[in-house]
């Protein structure tokens, strides 16, 4: 199998793993955050989308280059925590329960953020996707931070991954 049919696969499954992403905001309006149905979302989400980010860097390597690289693992690393942490808490495990959880959230935010920021801005440099993408993709976490919009979060951040998508299984590059 060549890489190129391994990006497609890739880029379909970051596809799915957005979709799951921005399920999360209705479920979480309709029953509740941190219900189940969320959860569910979220932990499916973070499943394909740390899976799916490798395809959404193959796709755009060769401009991208090490430091590129460095950043798509910190991503996959860090949605390989959030299942994790998810998965507690779909368990009833919580973080004053249970030090190690306690320590791993922190870890995994410091994670998430560098490699968002660095991702970001070698995708920026790569012209590859979407500038308005890649910008959503860094300043969304903001998102969360803003209480009457913070479900929304997970919209914003589903809707990168999908545009990345589309991009990868339609062949584009955006012009430099």
């Amino acid at each position: 199998m060549e890489v190129k049919q391994i990006t497609r696969i890739l880029g379909a499954v970051a596809l799915l793993g957005g979709i799951a992403r921005i399920c999360m905001a209705p479920s979480a309006y309709i029953w509740g955050s941190n219900s189940m149905q969320e959860l569910i979302c979220g932990f499916v989400a973070c499943v394909l989308m740390g899976i799916g980010i490798i395809g959404v860097y193959l796709y755009q390597a060769p401009r991208s280059g090490m430091l590129g690289l460095v950043s798509v693992l910190l991503l996959s690393v860090s949605s390989s925590l959030t299942v994790a942490l998810v998965w507690n808490n779909m368990l009833g495990l919580l973080p004053e329960d249970h030090s190690y959880i306690s320590t791993l959230m922190p870890i995994n935010s410091v994670l998430a953020l560098i490699g968002q920021i660095v991702f970001g801005i070698t995708a920026i440099r790569a012209r590859v996707y979407p500038i308005w993408s890649l910008i959503l993709f860094i300043v969304y976490p903001g998102i969360y931070f803003i209480p009457a919009v913070s479900d929304l979060g997970s919209v914003a951040w589903g809707l990168c991954y999908v545009v990345f998508a589309y991009y990868i299984l339609q062949g584009r590059a955006r012009r430099a």
